[in-house]
């Protein structure tokens, strides 16, 4: 059902094949898969015919929209790999086209939909499932993300399948599911960079849970947590080498990270109340001289000088980092509409209203993120999308509960007096 409405309003609103905005990072992502798909492994060529053909033609109309900048060509490693490698395959299977990969995103926020409903319905009932499925389709992130070509819709589903496997967790740990969630973590790292910063604090996590909750000894909890780490690092290793043989340097993670280190910490960002912004476009870099550079040799200059920059800043404005740090994480979590501002409500009244379990792994997981956005910077919700799970089952929770309250209140009302 939520699939079938993602794809008509689509469709008629924008086309399943329309290419995606030029202004982003839809058309890097983009890139990637074709080149993947063409045997040219992870890069980036805005100069192929066949990539640029659709982009070309849709800028006739609106070429504001749909005109692709100058772009180095060649090896990259500013994105991480596991979307555009699907992405490739289905490039393989249908040619050149995005209904294919937007067609994958429709499915893969329906299919959270899905074990949102699942979940709700076990926990509270239909009419309180009914209530998450109608929430999840009204708020506009969803609809958002399922008609882009982001990895945001592959991390919801990710991490909508984590949570459930650490729910599982907590109520029995075993090694079945210590990995899964391995494979899980991995595989969310491979789709979003950021989710390496949750990596110590889900290992911490589950140690806790095995020692605290489960009163397991400290040998077997380290155990467990060892072992959720191991395979999660299995997963990663592959892109993590790659990554280091690339750059000729110890960088796993590729350079994400560092290039944009100074969008987190920087007079700027905290001009901005820790809010991402593009700094190259801004002229902050233009000191670093990339002209002639490959794209890995501009890449790296970038994330040297923005570093350099970064830790600058830092040693210079320790005062600030804390103010710095609740700024950004007010800015993510703060609503951007009505409508975000009513599911935080009622997913705050859930929060509290929900079982130890709940809160426990909820809780636990809404912290993780926050710390990881107060680490790095604020994209106004964007960080948030993964958590759109969390989110849906807590204000369900919630507005089941107000509900509930509401009819009591009037049953109570209307029967009769003596």
């Amino acid at each position: 059902m939520t699939a079938a409405v993602y794809f008509c309003w689509i469709g008629l609103r924008f086309g399943m094949n329309t290419p995606p905005s030029a202004t982003g990072d839809e058309s890097s992502y983009d890139s990637m898969a074709w080149e993947l798909s063409r045997g040219h492994g992870y890069a980036v060529n805005y100069d192929a015919p066949a990539f640029r053909a659709p982009y070309d033609e849709a800028s006739k109309t609106q070429p504001e929209l749909f005109t692709l900048s100058p772009s180095p060509s060649g090896p990259i490693a500013f994105r991480p790999p596991l979307f555009s490698t699907i992405a490739a395959g289905l490039n393989l299977v249908a040619g050149r086209q995005f209904f294919a990969v937007r067609s994958l995103n429709v499915l893969l926020m329906a299919a959270t939909a899905g074990l949102l409903s699942y979940y709700v319905c076990r926990e509270l009932g239909f009419g309180a499932a009914v209530i998450s499925v109608i929430f999840y389709v009204i708020d506009v992130r969803s609809r958002l993300y399922a008609r882009s070509l982001l990895t945001e819709p592959l991390a919801c589903f990710l991490a909508t399948l984590l949570t459930l496997t650490l729910l599982g967790l907590v109520n029995r740990m075993n090694r079945r599911g210590l990995i899964l969630a391995g494979m899980l973590t991995g595989a969310s790292m491979l789709t979003r960079s950021v989710m390496v910063l949750w990596l110590p604090w889900l290992t911490v996590f589950i140690c806790f849970v095995a020692r605290r909750l489960q009163k397991q000894t400290f040998r077997v909890s380290a155990g467990n947590a060892a072992l959720f780490l191991a395979v999660t690092l299995a997963v990663f290793a592959p892109w993590g080498m790659r990554n280091i043989v690339l750059l000729e340097r110890f960088s796993p993670m590729g350079t994400q990270g560092l290039m944009e280190l100074s969008a987190g910490y920087s007079d700027e960002a905290w001009n901005n109340r820790g809010v991402w912004q593009n700094l190259s476009a801004r002229g902050f870099f233009d000191a670093v001289e990339t002209a002639d550079m490959a794209n890995i040799e501009s890449e790296l200059a970038i994330a040297d000088a923005s570093s350099t920059k970064a830790f600058e800043w830092i040693s210079s404005n320790i005062t600030r980092l804390i103010p710095l740090a609740l700024m950004k994480i007010g800015s993510e979590f703060r609503p951007q509409n009505v409508f975000e501002f009513i599911v935080l409500i009622f997913a705050t009244i859930g929060l509290c209203k929900s079982g130890r379990t709940t809160v426990i792994v909820f809780g636990a997981l809404l912290a993780t993120n926050a710390i990881s956005v107060a680490m790095t910077w604020s994209v106004e919700g964007r960080f948030l999308v993964p958590q759109l799970f969390i989110l849906h089952t807590l204000s369900a929770i919630g507005a089941w509960c107000c509900f509930s309250k509401i009819r009591s209140s009037l049953t109570r009302t209307e029967e009769p007096a003596g």
